[in-house]
């Protein structure tokens, strides 16, 4: 069986697809210690300005959730904490809706001590008291 040029020729492309298909395989694997945030908060104190969420991927067995501060500063946030878990759901609700991930930064404020009435009647608490009425 003689071999020809054109058949050496095929033989070299097939052999080419092979390693560029093995190699791209290779590629998408999980490598552990890959993911961008090694370490992550539970809470973030200050001003939040921008919010960046990649999902898990084969350099990463878990959601990342970074925000980046007012200053400029890039925190990683847990997203199995509340913060976390609240900014991954209101992405994932605003991608789907096509609207803009910033709504989610917003912060409840939270509220004042509550206003408890006194047991003498609401707005009592300004008045001062009673003197009792004189006897004639």
């Amino acid at each position: 069986m003689k071999c020809s040029l054109q058949s050496l020729c095929g033989l070299a492309v097939f052999s080419f697809c092979c390693t560029l298909i093995s190699v791209r395989e290779t590629e998408s694997t999980y490598i552990p210690g890959r993911c961008v945030c090694p370490v992550t908060r539970n809470r973030v104190q200050g001003i939040l300005k921008d919010l960046k969420i990649t999902p898990k991927n084969p350099s990463c067995d878990r959601v990342t959730v970074i925000v980046v501060l007012k200053n400029g500063r890039e925190v990683c946030v847990n997203p199995s904490a509340p913060l976390g878990r609240h900014l991954t759901h209101c992405w994932k609700r605003s991608t789907k809706l096509n609207r803009n991930v910033r709504n989610c930064l917003r912060r409840k404020r939270r509220r004042g001590p509550q206003h408890r009435p006194s047991a003498q009647g609401p707005g009592a608490h300004n008045r001062p008291p009673r003197s009792p009425p004189a006897s004639s």
